[in-house]
């Protein structure tokens, strides 16, 4: 496995050849590789997506209506307009007063599942203590088995955020992590693969889409991991269903960069705090 992971800490030795065991399950999918070839013609679909993800002007914050008790964070919307006349919304939080230790702060970029909303103001505002700004996708909001349809035009929105939030005022563009939970977790490596060397950190749990035959090969996250070079932390939930295992393993065995791989046995498509926890350690940049 070119990726690290937690599996030697989960799989007995005595059950590693038995089929059925969650041990020969972990141990068949070290060696975990990405079955779908980089198709003829990416650069060029690719090249489209960042022509359509362009910004058409400037993202304006403006307040937002919760928070205004809060010394410590800035909460505001933003509206993105992009090209075809789509406007994206986010929201936007800016650390402040003594968790502002300088001008400029890093950034956080957060996209939320299929069939969820965006995270709420005070779960974005954990970034806040670590002097990082966040910005989330707002919207988006698709059925699991309308994801391949979608995912072409929520990439452009969550690209075109990320490139909003890049410009504005106080965000320091060379310390920059994506962070993302089933469909968003395939958006941020997508935004990580678009932005490259920029995103020095990208966190994902149970990524969709990630070596799914229904999604177009140039956009599946197991694909696209070739071209990452940013560090990444993939979390799986062994039980899940809607993103297997596999994928996960062969989108963090593909990746160019540095992976780490950690599966939670008993969890499915679902939200893990552990892994939450997990994923702030991480994205926390010296």
């Amino acid at each position: 496995m070119s990726a690290t992971s937690n599996i030697d800490l989960l799989a007995l030795p005595a059950l590693r050849d038995f089929p059925g065991t969650v041990s020969a399950r972990l141990e068949a999918l070290r060696e975990r590789s990405c079955a779908r070839p980089v198709p003829a013609g990416w650069e060029a679909e690719f090249e489209g997506l960042l022509a359509s993800a362009v910004p058409m002007g400037e993202a304006v914050p403006t307040p937002a209506p919760v928070g205004e008790e809060n010394p410590c964070a800035r909460y505001s919307e933003l509206r993105v307009p992009r090209a075809g006349g789509r406007v994206v919304a986010g929201r936007l939080i800016v650390p402040e007063g003594i968790c502002r230790p300088s001008e400029r702060v890093p950034l956080v970029l957060m996209f939320h599942d299929a069939g969820r909303p965006v995270r709420g103001w005070h779960h974005m505002t954990r970034f806040c203590a670590l002097g990082y700004a966040v910005i989330a996708l707002d919207g988006g909001r698709v059925a699991p088995d309308a994801v391949a349809d979608a995912l072409p035009g929520l990439a452009a929105d969550a690209l075109a955020l990320a490139r909003a939030g890049l410009s504005l005022p106080g965000v320091d563009p060379d310390r920059v992590c994506a962070w993302g939970e089933g469909l968003g977790g395939g958006l941020a490596v997508l935004v990580t693969a678009a932005l490259g060397p920029r995103v020095a950190r990208c966190a994902v749990c149970n990524p969709l889409p990630a070596d799914r035959a229904d999604v177009p090969a140039w956009l599946d996250a197991a694909v696209l991991a070739r071209r990452v070079t940013s560090e990444l932390l993939v979390g799986c939930g062994l039980r899940d269903e809607l993103a297997p295992a596999e994928g996960q393993a062969a989108l963090a065995n593909a990746a160019a960069g540095p992976a780490r791989l950690v599966f939670y046995p008993e969890h499915a498509h679902e939200r893990i705090n552990e892994f939450e926890n997990e994923a702030l350690r991480f994205l926390r940049l010296s």
